[in-house]
């Protein structure tokens, strides 16, 4: 039994890395079920940064022939178990191509179960449908979503949402297709842009929709930009700065955002433009 159980294990590894959605989770073994976990609180311990050493120790131990993988460049997924409301760390598995084992009890340096009395934090568990991919650490959204709560390493309470897209934009259909970038390109004031030559600025500009797909307010926390150049980068905050103002205009000419609701609140959207020569020279009219 105990054989087999690795090996489900070992097998639902390499389902995490070759089928993930940006990164892959840890594993959570919750009430009979063997769950992805949206979060990594093996992180959160409060010696991270020397365990991090040990933990890197004996992976290179392992001798992998892939240690990493796109689809998880921290090298490691740990398995959790909750036994009667508490959180425990039961293994940490290695090596993208042929999955190990790490040694928790000289990891720890102690015996026993290892009691993750230092988690107390929200965990987050996705299950069902992807509703929508995204590529950077945890940010997909499935249909449905646990949170597990802790406190000091015990279950305190537990929730289930249902996430759902109320509405689809008519217009944003795709980031990359040439219809969108079309209509964003061709409109930009290129002539009243500084000098692009050897240089590309990059902004981004945070928006909340509403209801109807309208936007609601721009997010300052998400409102940025950095401009690149032969040797060095600059951070961009300031709102007058006539990238960032060009930025923020093409995101109120789009006429309507998708509204998705996850954990019962509409989820923030994102436009992306790049300032460069090569876009100038493609697009300007």
């Amino acid at each position: 039994m105990k054989k087999h159980l690795t090996t489900l294990i070992i097998a639902f590894f390499l389902s995490l890395t070759v089928k993930a959605t940006g990164q892959a989770g840890d594993i959570i073994i919750w009430n009979g079920d063997t769950l992805t976990l949206f979060s990594n609180p093996l992180e959160s311990h409060p010696d991270w940064e020397n365990l991090s050493v040990k933990l890197n120790t004996e992976i290179e131990n392992q001798k992998c022939k892939s240690l990493f993988s796109t689809a998880n460049w921290r090298g490691y997924v740990a398995e959790w178990t909750i036994i009667d409301d508490k959180i425990y760390l039961t293994n940490i598995y290695t090596c993208h191509d042929k999955p190990g084992k790490i040694n928790l009890n000289k990891l720890f340096a102690k015996k026993g179960l290892i009691f993750a009395d230092w988690v107390s934090a929200k965990l987050i568990v996705p299950k069902g449908e992807c509703i929508e991919f995204g590529n950077l650490y945890y940010n997909s959204i499935f249909k449905t979503e646990i949170t597990l709560e802790f406190k000091d390493g015990v279950l305190v309470e537990s929730k289930t949402y249902n996430n759902y897209i109320a509405r689809k934009s008519k217009f944003w259909l795709n980031a990359y297709s040439t219809s969108y970038l079309n209509f964003i390109y061709t409109q930009i004031n290129w002539d009243k842009l500084p000098d692009l030559k050897d240089k590309y600025i990059y902004v981004s500009v945070g928006i909340q929709p509403n209801q109807d797909g309208q936007i609601d307010s721009l997010l300052t926390n998400y409102t940025n930009g950095t401009e690149f150049g032969p040797d060095t980068s600059v951070i961009i905050t300031d709102r007058n700065n006539i990238c960032m103002k060009e930025a923020i205009r093409m995101a109120e000419l789009i006429p309507d955002w998708d509204v998705i609701y996850q954990r019962g609140l509409i989820v923030s959207r994102s436009l992306m433009i790049t300032f460069d020569e090569s876009m100038k020279k493609k697009y300007a009219r």
